[in-house]
């Protein structure tokens, strides 16, 4: 086998023991939270069935067996209640709970048919016999199918053999063709019960689903927290890193041209010129990744001007777009004001601006366009350029890939980070040949990305901020 296929075939198992754990045991405390509810409720009132039936003249053998079944149900509901780890005979294992669950649908069966069948007032209760089913038989996968056959063969059993004393209504229940005050009583008691059974089960499975949404939720956050803190610490050692390097960079570069302009050598100078080249490109790359760790920063947010920010980057860049033969335009709304983060947002706008210019022929047309829509404001930069395909479209908003020789591949990554900061997204739309136009959506008031809270993280807080005690003899 593959090795790569193998190693994903166990990542897909692990993935599935810990989703079937996570499962069974919150499947488990809704079996015990229905099980006792069906102790509580569902055997006193097929007891008081019983009772009442004898009472008002069914027959004897139609009693003992209504009888003996609801004894039945009750010993299995007690086992599942009575901490079944605790059982030498494994009340607990998978093949008990399903082997006591049909034999708990045979019960109901014999009850169904002593009353009538088909015509019986206790049919409604297996609407909640077939969801608790659904819910609490889970091994093995095979056996909700096999519950759910065995219930079905139940009713086609019931309906085949209405024509014989097992679809007889006793007399207690039907009198002249009319249904007798104890049929309408047993029936409205199967409905009540019924009714609420399917509500419990209802509030159950949501209250299995909170539980669930939040360990996960939970789990996640702490998963997101150890990576932040990591990614932080590595970020805050390159950043160090970085600052250390731009130093000796400089140096180099420095007395490179230094040594250049005084060499009377000429191939000397030029190998001194490639030098200081080289130091410059290695100082790009440097400021490139302090600004891509900064990217984390928290936000300064103030009333900002996007239409001013972009009229600034036009002065600063008009040099530059001057020297490649482009042309920079500001256009859209003058007045339109958002919260944001000046220095962050003009950074995004510049690493944006400077890639449109890098990209366009000479005698073309960078546009930045700023309008105000309905989900907030639209910052658009648009150039003529080659284009990009699909596939490098796919690949530019990762770090460090990039098209430009070079390049650093962090000025969208930046951009990108700095916008999603912001509450808002960034978008490329470019064809091959027909240019590139990127659109950032921000919304009027700032909305910074936020995590789902974690109570486990509260308390940690909590506890990190409760003083420590004084030392022996410190006052």
């Amino acid at each position: 086998m593959d090795p790569t296929l193998r190693i994903s075939t166990a990542r897909e198992q692990q993935h599935r023991a810990r989703f079937d754990l996570l499962r069974s045991r919150i499947f488990e405390d809704m079996d015990r939270l229905s099980v006792r509810w069906r102790l509580a409720w569902v055997l006193p009132f097929n007891a008081l069935v019983v009772i009442l039936l004898a009472v008002r003249g069914e027959s004897r053998g139609r009693v003992i067996a209504q009888a003996a079944a609801v004894s039945v149900m009750f010993a299995l509901f007690l086992a599942r209640v009575l901490a079944p780890e605790r059982m030498a005979w494994g009340a607990s294992r998978p093949a008990w709970k399903l082997a006591s669950f049909v034999l708990g649908i045979g019960c109901y069966f014999v009850m169904v048919a002593t009353t009538g069948g088909l015509a019986s007032p206790l049919v409604m209760v297996g609407g909640v016999l077939i969801a608790v089913a659904g819910i609490t038989v889970m091994k093995p996968r095979w056996a909700r199918g096999v519950v759910f056959l065995c219930i079905m063969a139940g009713f086609v059993a019931m309906a085949l053999l209405s024509r014989t004393l097992l679809g007889e209504v006793p007399a207690p229940l039907t009198a002249a063709g009319w249904p007798t005050a104890e049929y309408v009583t047993i029936a409205l008691g199967a409905s009540f019960v019924g009714m609420m059974g399917i509500h419990r089960i209802g509030c159950t499975v949501t209250h299995g689903y909170e539980n669930a949404a939040i360990e996960l939720a939970e789990r996640r956050e702490e998963l997101c927290s150890e990576n932040e803190d990591r990614s932080r610490a590595l970020e805050g050692m390159a950043a160090r890193l970085a600052h250390e390097v731009k130093n000796p960079l400089a140096a180099i570069k420095g007395l490179s041209v230094h040594m250049s302009r005084n060499a009377a050598d000429p191939k000397t100078a030029e190998r001194l010129a490639i030098v200081a080249a080289e130091a410059d490109r290695l100082q790009a790359i440097v400021d490139g990744f302090l600004s891509f760790s900064r990217g984390l920063d928290d936000l300064n947010v103030a009333a900002t001007r996007p239409h001013e920010v972009a009229r600034e980057l036009a002065v600063l860049l008009e040099t530059r777009a001057e020297e490649a033969g482009v042309t920079l335009e500001v256009a859209g709304d003058v007045e339109l004001v958002l919260d944001a983060d000046p220095r962050k947002l003009r950074q995004a706008m510049l690493n944006l601006v400077l890639n449109a210019v890098q990209a366009s022929p000479q005698g073309s047309k960078v546009t930045v366009g700023v309008n105000k829509v309905c989900e907030g404001a639209r910052i658009t930069v648009h150039d003529d350029g080659v284009g990009m395909t699909p596939e490098v479209l796919e690949r530019i908003r990762k770090p460090y890939f990039t098209t430009k020789e070079g390049g650093t591949g962090l000025g969208v990554a930046v951009a990108r980070g700095i916008v999603e900061q912001h509450g808002g997204r960034i978008e490329f739309k470019s064809t091959p040949g027909s240019g590139t136009t990127v659109t950032l959506t921000l919304p009027m008031k700032c909305k910074p990305c936020a995590r789902l809270p974690n109570p486990l993280r509260k308390e940690k807080a909590a506890h990190a901020e409760e003083p420590a005690p004084a030392p022996a003899g410190v006052r």
